[in-house]
C-alpha cells in the first residue's frame, strides 16, 4: 500500500476496520494508532473487500495536480511571451526614434536648418537629440549672421556704386562749362576747379570705401558720428550746389529757407551722398513744369529739410532700382535721423529730419 500511495503522490490513503485506523499513509506504521478517533471526513468511507475481510477506507486525491505543472509551463512560456512582446516594443520604438533622428540629420546635411530635431524622453538618447537640436540652432543663427552681414556688404557696395554716379555726372557737367565760351573770367574758372575737385575728392573717398567694403562688412564699423555743425552749415553750400546744378538741368527752384542757430549731429560724407543722391532722382522723375520746392523743417525737437516735387508723366515707365532712396534712408538712419516720404496724386515730397543737440 505504502508503494501504491507513493507512486500515487497525490492520494492521500486511511483504512479502518470497526472505527479502528489500521493503516494511514504517510504515517509511521509502528506507532501506537489503537484509540484515535475518527475524522471529521468519516463520512466519507467507503468500504472494500480484502483478502482478510472488509475494510472501510478513505481516500482523498488531489486529482488535478497533474495539470498544474502543465499549467506552470504555459504560464512560464506566456509570461516569457509576453516580456519578449514588450521587450521587442521598447526596442522597437528605441530603433524608430533613432531612425527619426538620422533621418532628421540627413536634412541637416542637406542644408536644410528649419526643421527641428525632436526631443522625446530623458534618456541618453534625448541628451543626444537635446544636443544636435542646440547644433542645429547655432548653425542657423551663424549662418544668418553670415548672410546679414554679406547683405549688409552687398548693400553698401551698391549704395556707394550708385553713389559714384551723381558726382560724376557734376563733374561732367563742370568741364563743359570749362569747356563752352560761356566761363571767360578767371575768377569763375576758379570756382568752378574747386568744384570739379570737391567732386574729385567725393569720388575718391566713395571708392576707398568701396575697396574697404570688399571684405565682409561688418555693420559695428560704421563710423559714429563725428562732427555738430548748425543745420546751416550742414546743407547750405550743398544745397547751393543743387540749386546749380537743377538750373543747368532746366530746372527752377522754390526755396524758403529758415536758418535757425540750432546744431545737429551729423557725417558730412553721408550728407554729400544724400544731397547728390536727392539731386539725381530730381533730374530723372521730377518734372520741369513746376519749381521744386526746398524749405527747412522745425518739429518737435527736430530739424531738417524738405524737398517736394512733381512727377514726370514718364516716371513711371522709368527703371528704377530704388537704390538711391535706400541709401537715404540707410545713411539718415545712422545718422539718428528720420527719412520721410509723402505721395500726394503727383506730387512727391521727401523730408530730411535730424535731432537737434541742445
Amino acid at each position: 500500500m505504502a508503494k501504491w500511495v507513493k507512486k500515487k503522490n497525490v492520494v492521500y490513503l486511511e483504512i479502518y476496520r470497526d472505527n479502528r485506523l489500521l493503516y494511514a499513509s504517510g504515517s509511521h506504521m509502528d506507532a501506537v494508532l489503537d484509540g484515535m478517533e475518527s475524522p471529521y471526513y468519516k463520512n466519507r468511507r467507503y468500504t472494500l473487500h480484502f483478502s482478510d475481510g472488509e475494510a472501510d477506507i478513505v481516500l482523498l486525491g488531489i486529482f488535478d495536480y497533474q495539470f498544474y505543472s502543465s499549467a506552470l509551463i504555459v504560464e512560464l512560456l506566456l509570461s516569457f511571451i509576453v516580456f519578449l512582446f514588450l521587450f521587442i516594443k521598447g526596442i522597437k520604438k528605441g530603433i524608430q526614434y533613432i531612425q527619426k533622428l538620422q533621418a532628421e540629420i540627413s536634412v541637416m546635411e542637406g542644408g536644410c536648418l528649419e526643421h527641428p530635431i525632436t526631443v522625446k524622453g530623458e534618456d541618453e538618447l534625448a541628451k543626444l537629440a537635446e544636443g544636435l537640436e542646440q547644433l542645429r540652432i547655432s548653425l542657423k543663427q551663424n549662418i544668418k549672421i553670415e548672410n546679414d552681414l554679406k547683405q549688409a556688404n552687398q548693400n553698401l557696395i551698391t549704395g556707394i556704386a550708385h553713389d559714384l554716379r551723381t558726382p560724376l555726372t557734376a563733374l561732367t557737367m563742370y568741364v563743359q562749362i570749362l569747356q563752352s565760351d560761356v566761363c571767360t573770367d578767371e575768377t569763375a574758372k576758379q570756382y568752378y576747379l574747386e568744384k570739379i575737385m570737391g567732386k574729385a575728392s567725393t569720388m575718391k573717398e566713395l571708392s576707398d570705401r568701396l575697396f574697404e567694403c570688399s571684405q565682409i562688412h561688418d555693420k559695428t564699423a560704421e563710423k559714429p558720428l563725428d562732427e555738430i555743425r548748425t543745420l546751416q552749415d550742414t546743407f547750405m553750400d550743398y544745397l547751393s550746389e543743387m540749386v546749380m546744378y537743377l538750373d543747368n538741368q532746366g530746372f527752377k527752384v522754390d526755396a524758403k529757407l529758415e536758418w535757425r542757430a540750432v546744431s545737429i549731429g551729423v557725417r558730412m560724407d553721408y550728407i554729400a551722398r544724400i544731397v547728390d543722391n536727392i539731386s539725381s532722382n530730381l533730374v530723372k522723375y521730377a518734372s520741369s513744369d513746376l519749381p521744386v520746392t526746398l524749405k527747412t523743417i522745425y518739429n518737435n525737437h527736430m530739424g531738417g529739410i524738405e524737398v517736394g516735387n512733381q512727377i514726370h508723366a514718364n516716371a513711371g515707365q522709368m527703371e528704377s532700382t530704388k537704390v538711391g532712396i535706400k541709401n537715404v534712408k540707410r545713411m539718415i538712419t545712422q545718422m539718428n535721423g528720420i527719412c520721410q516720404i509723402e505721395m500726394e496724386q503727383d506730387f512727391y515730397k521727401i523730408r530730411l529730419l535730424f535731432p537737434i543737440i541742445d
